[in-house]
Parts: structure tokens; sequence; C-alpha cells
């Protein structure tokens, strides 16, 4: 431990009897944005008010997922399929139960994430937070993707249709 320039004030044990769980009234009133001790990194490792970058990750997440989600329509309107056996079964039932599980879904784990974002994971390796980001970061590669499919079967379509895109009008 770190050598303090002012005296130790705080008791040798700890006073808490157990942490504040999450979701609860008391967590939702507190006041800790971020975990100050080291020592209580690994056992409370829970805040009561989320950074604005946490939040705007889940936001975007969010977003995406549901952009994601209208995107599939799209492509399995134009004769494509949807490959999650689990989303394809909900999307037998018709786009607006498909767009609500995936939106339920993707809130419900978002906020679980977010919630246990500073918690460690695989031997302590990998934080949940880092998870949250790489999500954020697949899901910006698969809209990109999904663009790059609705531009090349529009662009088929055009070509399908005699449109040579010089001079033509379509």
């Amino acid at each position: 431990m770190e050598k303090l320039p002012f005296p130790e004030r705080r008791r040798q044990t700890d006073r808490r009897v157990r942490p504040t769980a999450p979701l609860t009234i008391k967590s939702l009133f507190g006041r800790r944005k971020f975990i100050r001790r080291q020592e209580d990194r690994h056992h409370q490792p829970y805040v009561d008010i989320y950074s604005l970058r946490s939040a705007l990750t889940l936001v975007f997440i969010i977003v995406l997922s549901v952009s994601d989600a209208f995107f599939t329509l799209k492509l399995v309107q134009l004769g494509a399929r949807e490959i999650n056996p689990a989303m394809h079964f909900f999307l037998t039932f018709g786009p607006l139960p498909f767009l609500s599980v995936k939106f339920l879904l993707t809130v419900v784990c978002g906020v679980i994430f977010l919630i246990h974002k500073n918690h460690l994971i695989f031997g302590g390796r990998v934080s949940v937070k880092m998870i949250l980001l790489a999500v954020l970061f697949l899901y910006i590669v698969l809209i990109m993707y999904e663009l790059t499919l609705l531009l090349k079967i529009e662009y088929m379509l055009l070509e399908a249709d005699g449109y040579s895109g010089i001079g033509d009008t379509p």
C-alpha cells in the first residue's frame, strides 16, 4: 500500500456488513461514481451513478441493434435470410415480434452488463466494460456490412432493370 501524505483516518475494519445490492432503494440514491479503493475493486465492484461514457455506450448499442433489426428486415424482404436461429424463429411470427424481442434482449442484456461493468471475468483479465465496448465495435462493423449488402443488392436490381449508370435515369 502506498504511503499517504496525511494521516489515515479510516478504521482498519470495514464498517459495512455487506455491500449494497444493485437495483435497491439505497443504490438508486447513492453517490458512488467509481471505485476509489484498490481493495474494493474485487469484493465491491458496483457503482451507484454511471458515467456518461458508459450510458452513451449502452444507448449507442441499443440504437445500432434497432438499426440492425430494420436492416435485417429489409434484407430478408430482398431475399436474404436470418442466420441466427433464435431470431429466425421470432421472424417467422412477423416483423413486430422480431423487433420487440431484439429490442428487449438488447436492453435487458445491456443493463445487466452496465450494472456489472466493473466485474472482472476470464480469470481477471477482462472487465465487463471491455465486453460492452467490443459489442459496440461489432455492431458498427455489422451495420457497415449490412449497408454494403443493401447497396450491392440495389445496384444489382438497377442493373437488372437496364440502368447502366451513364446518362440513364432509373
